[in-house]
């Protein structure tokens, strides 16, 4: 009994678990890419300039510490030390300033061909975890996208109810502070109805 990011109509960006609808006619790898990357993703470009400037620091380093001793015939290991230091400084400079200049040149053409989050987010209905963990492993992809905005709406109707009776009313027009609270005790009455099924299915309190 429950549903996560294997579901075959979900995936989790964010920390936060999708649906995609049956009826938006787009896939569920195409709808997480177009929401972009993950926060956590977009430090990978400093990993990889990690590891260019350190092949950059080996062959560099590597390459002027043997010319050093076989061209120039240096004999003393500190100076051969020292120039292997400096080549690697100067080798993992050259690489990491290599790296980018190709990765800024070809930066229009990745956005364009690699990067469809350049676009809207397609659809997709957020699933509460509570849930995706009460839900029936079978459960398809639209009945979870019913059961969650059923869910999201009932609560957001009772959180606007209890938000909306704390208001301070003493310098509102009395009518209309009673039609906002009637139409806030509406829609919280039409959600409740709506959720009630949905809260005897998955276990949760009823309305």
């Amino acid at each position: 009994m429950s549903v996560d990011a294997r579901h075959p109509s979900c995936f989790e960006f964010e920390a936060r678990l999708y649906v995609v609808p049956s009826w938006s006619g787009h896939g569920v790898a195409e709808t997480r890419r177009s929401l972009g990357p993950e926060a956590e993703t977009t430090t990978r470009g400093g990993a990889g300039s990690a590891r260019w400037a350190g092949l950059g620091a080996l062959v560099g380093g590597s390459f002027l510490g043997g010319v050093a001793a076989t061209v120039w015939r240096v004999d003393s290991l500190w100076a051969l030390l020292l120039i292997f230091v400096l080549g690697a400084g100067v080798g993992a400079v050259l690489a990491v300033g290599t790296r980018t200049i190709f990765r800024d040149g070809d930066a229009p053409g990745d956005a364009i061909v690699h990067h469809p989050w350049s676009s809207e987010p397609l659809p997709r209905v957020e699933v509460p975890w509570d849930v995706a963990r009460a839900a029936p492993e079978d459960s398809t992809g639209d009945e979870l996208v019913l059961w969650s905005t059923l869910t999201s709406r009932y609560r957001e109707a009772r959180e606007a109810l209890v938000a909306g009776g704390g208001d301070d009313d003493r310098f509102t027009d009395p009518r209309e502070a009673g039609a906002r609270i009637a139409e806030w005790e509406s829609a919280y009455r039409t959600a409740s109805r709506d959720y009630e099924p949905v809260a005897r299915l998955l276990g949760f309190p009823l309305p």
